[in-house]
């Protein structure tokens, strides 16, 4: 790297510490050098920093300047890794920012695609950190602009929602207690109920495993107690392709805390699912 080029790095990672974005963007407007330079000890651009920091209107321009003339040095540029192997798409799956995972993803579809170093695609990275509308998002999006294109069982449709070691979005799901995304996910993947990851566990293995997010927080005998003996829970509404940025979930004051009405209705629906798949 030349001195001038650092020079430029570390002025454009000063500019994004001290939040002075009009200038972040008028360096890249002026200098498409700084699209790819890379500012963090992680090797995370001056993107990847605006995203983490929700700046949303700031992406958008960036976003536009480089996909500007629509060749490949901006597609490049997109699609930049850091050490991690994080896209700035993973950052705004992470995020849960619907607005700019739908911008970056219209910019670059092939974002969709690209695994970080667990093999986690930004999908991925949205259920694992229970950014339901951002998941909707990202999976209509990929349903709608990849997979029907060319073929509706398209390999990546399942592939990019299972990581290096076998979990799939909806252990990741249940993993983190966000139930409400995992009962979508059940919905949109039934085949994930009987999945098994590396270490043999399915996701109904994963939730049978976590007393805490029963009432009775104690032991499975009891859990499986409340299932067969059909404690009344208002059921979710699965959420449509219309109603992803504002899903409709069904609540009803009977005395059990939210997320075990949430769990409750999962576990109905993921046992029904494994029961069918067998």
């Amino acid at each position: 790297m030349s001195r001038d080029q650092e020079k430029t790095n570390k002025l454009l990672f000063k500019l994004c510490m001290k939040g002075k974005w009009e200038e972040v963007v008028e360096m890249y407007r002026n200098d498409k050098k700084v699209w790819k330079a890379r500012i963090t000890r992680l090797g995370d651009t001056a993107l990847h920093v605006a995203v983490a920091d929700g700046k949303d209107d700031v992406v958008q321009q960036l976003v536009k300047l480089i996909c500007w003339e629509e060749d490949e040095e901006g597609k490049e540029a997109l699609r930049i890794e850091n050490e991690r192997g994080n896209t700035v798409l993973h950052f705004a799956a992470s995020m849960g920012s619907v607005q700019t995972c739908e911008y970056i993803a219209s910019a670059e579809v092939s974002l969709l695609n690209i695994r970080n170093v667990d093999g986690e695609t930004p999908l991925f990275l949205a259920a694992m950190h229970g950014r339901k509308d951002a998941f909707l998002s990202l999976h209509y999006y990929y349903y709608y602009n990849i997979c029907t294109q060319a073929h509706p069982n398209h390999p990546n449709y399942y592939s990019n929602c299972t990581r290096n070691d076998g979990d799939t979005v909806l252990h990741s799901a249940i993993a983190g207690d966000y139930f409400d995304l995992a009962f979508q996910i059940i919905h949109l993947f039934k085949d994930f109920a009987n999945r098994k990851n590396q270490r043999g566990f399915s996701p109904l293995h994963l939730l049978a495993s976590k007393p805490s997010a029963f009432r009775s927080g104690s032991h499975f005998g009891l859990f499986q107690t409340i299932v067969y003996h059909g404690i009344f829970v208002k059921p979710l509404e699965v959420a449509s392709y219309c109603q992803q940025l504002h899903p409709t979930v069904g609540k009803e004051k009977n005395g059990y805390p939210e997320n075990y009405k949430t769990c409750i209705n999962l576990l109905r629906v993921i046992k029904n699912a494994a029961s069918v798949g067998r």
